[in-house]
């Protein structure tokens, strides 16, 4: 399984311009400063936004292809996807917001509430299936839509801002919960952060993106040896990695 990519498309004056190539079991973190478009291309991938040229192709499986006007929509990609402030929804339960992915697939309710429940045990939130949104602490909320993400099986897994908002407890052992999970996900995984930590911790490479374009590829090791730009050098200085 793999992930190929061709992405050109454009949100006002912002134009994205991107190739992408994600191995199987591979998690690629995109990085950059506000507006570089990391988010813009997870939404590209999930289908939310059309491109203006370009394809994208998973699994040898055609998603988009503009020459040729084929567009799956969002709901037809397999893809599973944490969005940034986690979207839950707020007049349902906890349970009942991880099931709905497969209630739209036509799941039973009482199979996809059960697999619901299930999931939310591996996540180590049982306890808060029947809740709603409103009453979950940070940390709950973002394992509620991760387990929301992955119910499904995508094959690909779009996971943007992971961690933000969570204090540092929080963030700390929901990081580990992801490295777990990424470990054993045999999907294509791009994950977009403001964190250079999370982004050496959690992933295989490393993609830096300034104003819609790739500056800089590489195994994590290699970005924190030589950072192609002031952002990612302010990154890792601030996280104690580099000289600023």
């Amino acid at each position: 399984m793999s992930l190929r990519a061709e992405l050109d498309l454009r949100r006002g004056d912002f134009r994205l311009e991107l190739s992408l190539a994600v191995a199987s079991g591979e998690v690629l973190a995109l990085v950059g400063p506000n507006g570089a478009g990391k988010s813009t291309v997870l939404a590209a991938l999930a289908g939310l936004l059309p491109l203006a040229r370009g394809e994208v192709e998973l699994d040898g499986r055609v998603l988009e292809h503009v020459a040729s006007s084929r567009r799956l929509p969002p709901q037809a990609r397999e893809a599973g996807v944490l969005f940034q402030g986690l979207a839950l929804f707020e007049q349902l339960s906890a349970v009942d917001n991880v099931a709905y992915g497969l209630r739209a697939r036509g799941v039973a309710r009482a199979v996809a509430r059960e697999r619901a429940r299930d999931w939310l045990r591996r996540l180590g939130v049982a306890a808060v299936g029947e809740q709603r949104p409103r009453q979950l602490s940070g940390g709950q909320a973002q394992r509620v839509a991760l387990a929301r993400a992955l119910i499904v099986e995508p094959k690909l897994l779009l996971l943007d801002e992971p961690l933000t908002g969570l204090d540092a407890e929080a963030a700390l052992a929901t990081r580990e919960l992801l490295r777990e999970l990424l470990a054993g996900y045999g999907g294509v995984s791009l994950l977009v952060t403001h964190a250079i930590q999370d982004a050496l911790a959690l992933a295989d490479r490393v993609l830096v993106l300034e104003a819609g374009r790739a500056v800089q590829a590489g195994q994590p090791q290699e970005i924190v040896a030589a950072p192609a730009n002031e952002h990612l050098r302010a990154m890792l200085a601030r996280a104690g990695l580099g000289a600023g």
